[in-house]
Protein backbone atom coordinates (compact mmCIF):
# COMPACT_ATOMS: atom_id res chain seq x y z
CA UNK A 1 0.00 0.00 0.00
CA UNK A 2 1.38 3.39 -0.94
CA UNK A 3 1.55 6.40 1.36
CA UNK A 4 -1.26 8.09 -0.61
CA UNK A 5 -3.70 5.24 -0.02
CA UNK A 6 -5.73 5.22 3.18
CA UNK A 7 -7.09 2.00 4.62
CA UNK A 8 -10.83 1.71 4.09
CA UNK A 9 -11.41 1.77 7.86
CA UNK A 10 -9.89 5.27 8.11
CA UNK A 11 -11.94 6.45 5.12
CA UNK A 12 -15.11 5.05 6.69
CA UNK A 13 -14.34 6.78 10.02
CA UNK A 14 -13.76 10.12 8.26
CA UNK A 15 -17.00 9.78 6.28
CA UNK A 16 -18.90 8.92 9.45
CA UNK A 17 -17.44 11.99 11.16
CA UNK A 18 -18.55 14.17 8.24
CA UNK A 19 -22.04 12.62 8.31
CA UNK A 20 -22.42 13.40 12.02
CA UNK A 21 -21.30 16.99 11.49
CA UNK A 22 -23.77 17.46 8.64
CA UNK A 23 -26.62 16.03 10.72
CA UNK A 24 -25.74 18.40 13.55
CA UNK A 25 -25.64 21.36 11.16
CA UNK A 26 -29.00 20.41 9.62
CA UNK A 27 -30.59 20.01 13.04
CA UNK A 28 -29.31 23.44 14.11
CA UNK A 29 -30.55 25.01 10.87
CA UNK A 30 -34.00 23.54 11.37
CA UNK A 31 -34.11 24.64 15.00
CA UNK A 32 -33.18 28.20 14.12
CA UNK A 33 -35.49 28.38 11.11
CA UNK A 34 -38.48 26.39 12.38
CA UNK A 35 -40.63 29.48 13.01
CA UNK A 36 -39.74 30.93 9.61
CA UNK A 37 -40.64 27.64 7.95
CA UNK A 38 -43.95 27.51 9.83
CA UNK A 39 -44.79 31.08 8.74
CA UNK A 40 -43.97 30.19 5.13
CA UNK A 41 -46.28 27.17 5.32
CA UNK A 42 -49.10 29.35 6.65
CA UNK A 43 -48.51 31.86 3.85
CA UNK A 44 -48.60 29.07 1.26
CA UNK A 45 -52.01 27.96 2.56
CA UNK A 46 -53.48 31.49 2.46
CA UNK A 47 -54.44 30.83 -1.17
CA UNK A 48 -57.91 29.21 -0.76
CA UNK A 49 -57.63 26.75 -3.65
CA UNK A 50 -54.18 25.64 -2.48
CA UNK A 51 -55.56 25.07 1.04
CA UNK A 52 -58.37 23.01 -0.46
CA UNK A 53 -55.92 20.95 -2.52
CA UNK A 54 -53.72 20.48 0.56
CA UNK A 55 -56.72 19.22 2.51
CA UNK A 56 -57.60 16.77 -0.29
CA UNK A 57 -54.19 15.09 -0.06
CA UNK A 58 -55.29 12.10 1.98
CA UNK A 59 -53.15 9.32 0.46
CA UNK A 60 -56.23 8.06 -1.41
CA UNK A 61 -56.47 10.59 -4.27
CA UNK A 62 -54.53 10.98 -7.49
CA UNK A 63 -53.97 14.33 -9.19
CA UNK A 64 -57.01 13.62 -11.40
CA UNK A 65 -59.25 13.01 -8.38
CA UNK A 66 -57.87 16.05 -6.57
CA UNK A 67 -58.46 18.21 -9.66
CA UNK A 68 -62.05 16.95 -9.99
CA UNK A 69 -62.80 17.63 -6.31
CA UNK A 70 -61.00 20.97 -6.11
CA UNK A 71 -62.35 22.41 -9.36
CA UNK A 72 -65.84 20.89 -9.47
CA UNK A 73 -67.59 21.24 -12.81
CA UNK A 74 -64.47 22.40 -14.63
CA UNK A 75 -63.15 20.29 -17.53
CA UNK A 76 -60.25 18.06 -16.52
CA UNK A 77 -58.14 19.51 -19.34
CA UNK A 78 -58.18 22.84 -17.46
CA UNK A 79 -58.34 21.69 -13.84
CA UNK A 80 -55.60 19.05 -13.86
CA UNK A 81 -52.75 21.42 -14.86
CA UNK A 82 -53.89 23.88 -12.16
CA UNK A 83 -54.01 21.12 -9.55
CA UNK A 84 -50.56 19.90 -10.64
CA UNK A 85 -49.19 23.42 -10.28
CA UNK A 86 -50.43 23.75 -6.69
CA UNK A 87 -49.33 20.21 -5.81
CA UNK A 88 -45.82 21.04 -7.06
CA UNK A 89 -45.70 24.12 -4.81
CA UNK A 90 -46.90 22.12 -1.82
CA UNK A 91 -44.28 19.45 -2.51
CA UNK A 92 -41.56 22.05 -2.96
CA UNK A 93 -42.35 23.44 0.49
CA UNK A 94 -42.31 19.90 1.93
CA UNK A 95 -45.96 20.05 2.95
CA UNK A 96 -47.09 17.03 0.94
CA UNK A 97 -45.51 13.96 -0.55
CA UNK A 98 -46.64 11.18 -2.82
CA UNK A 99 -46.43 7.47 -3.24
CA UNK A 100 -46.51 5.67 -6.56
CA UNK A 101 -48.59 2.54 -6.87
CA UNK A 102 -49.47 0.65 -10.04
CA UNK A 103 -48.80 3.63 -12.27
CA UNK A 104 -50.79 6.03 -10.09
CA UNK A 105 -49.44 8.76 -7.83
CA UNK A 106 -51.26 9.29 -4.52
CA UNK A 107 -50.70 12.49 -2.54
CA UNK A 108 -50.64 12.87 1.25
CA UNK A 109 -50.00 15.65 3.77
CA UNK A 110 -46.72 15.62 5.67
CA UNK A 111 -47.61 18.28 8.25
CA UNK A 112 -50.82 19.31 9.93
Amino acid sequence: MSKDELPSKIIYEKLEEIRKLLNTQLALFKLVNDKTIERAHKDILKVPIRKKIHDLCDNKRTVTQIAQDAFEGEPLSKSQPKASYHLAILEEYDMIDHRDEKGQRYYFRKRE
